[in-house]
């Protein structure tokens, strides 16, 4: 369901129903798949990934609101793997606090935002062993110490540098760390609100991306921190972005924005 411009999501079986939660399109918008038969073990699912190391493209799934993360087959017929105890949030080894985004630092490696209640980055290899995490709870909305988080949520890989990026989006910041969680640089995203930085990602050019649903925008910035470039313009026209959340790419280079204002995907060159 689209939240509403006050921030709710309407009334259950009413403004909308709970069905149909996870589905797949092809390339040109059309519905190819439909996994209702998961439709009851979602609390929230924020973010769905595959590790672009995987050759058989299983696909992890972060549920937020039920405080797991699930790995399925690319056709969503067989679960392999889940992580957290789902309906059960916590901060020890089996339970998240709803976490938000996966990232893949190799094909043995991955990281975890816990999250939008959670103040921790956690690393596991790919069978779902933890390695570590480190994090410690801040105080927004203007927590500057080195490690600490008012919320994880945005979390970006450097493959070749090896170093992970966090949006501590209540603190309006980003930290960027090595891969073991030792403190390198920060840097500021402006103003709270205007700014409000969603999900991030790093390509391969070094050049971090951010989605701003505040700003409606994506921003651009290189790997130091400096503002590089941004486009985007707030409304419900074709190529306007209302509260863009979460965004991916294909491998013809095109570009797919998720708006949780209007409820949409939007495909761009």
């Amino acid at each position: 369901p689209a939240a509403k411009a006050d921030g709710s999501n309407g009334r259950p079986g009413v403004d909308w129903r709970w069905e149909h939660v996870i589905v797949a399109f092809d390339h040109n918008g059309n519905m190819i798949e439909d996994w209702r038969q998961y439709d009851n073990i979602w609390g929230r699912p924020h973010d769905a990934a595959i590790s672009p190391y995987d050759p058989e493209k299983n696909i992890w799934i972060v549920d937020a609101d039920n405080h797991f993360v699930t790995k399925m087959t690319n056709d969503g017929k067989k679960r392999l793997l889940t992580l957290g105890t789902p309906g059960v949030p916590g901060t020890d080894d089996t339970h998240f606090s709803r976490p938000t985004f996966i990232a893949f630092m190799d094909k043995n490696t991955m990281y975890l935002a816990d999250g939008y209640d959670g103040t921790r980055v956690i690393k596991y290899d790919m069978s779902g062993k933890k390695l570590m995490q480190w994090g410690e709870k801040g105080t927004p909305p203007n927590e500057m110490r080195p490690g600490y988080f008012s919320s994880v949520h945005g979390i970006a890989v450097d493959p070749t540098t090896r170093r992970v990026y966090i949006n501590d989006r209540n603190d309006g910041r980003l930290q960027v760390f090595d891969e073991n969680g030792k403190f390198l640089d920060q840097w500021d995203f402006g103003p709270r609100p205007p700014m409000n930085i969603h999900q991030i990602f790093m390509g391969r050019d070094h050049k971090l991306w951010a989605a701003d649903q505040g700003g409606n925008k994506m921003l651009q910035y290189d790997s130091e921190g400096h503002f590089l470039y941004a486009w985007g313009t707030q409304g419900t026209c074709p190529g306007c972005i209302w509260g863009v959340h979460g965004f991916t790419t294909d491998e013809d280079g095109n570009l797919y924005t998720a708006e949780v204002r209007s409820g949409r995907v939007q495909k761009f060159t």
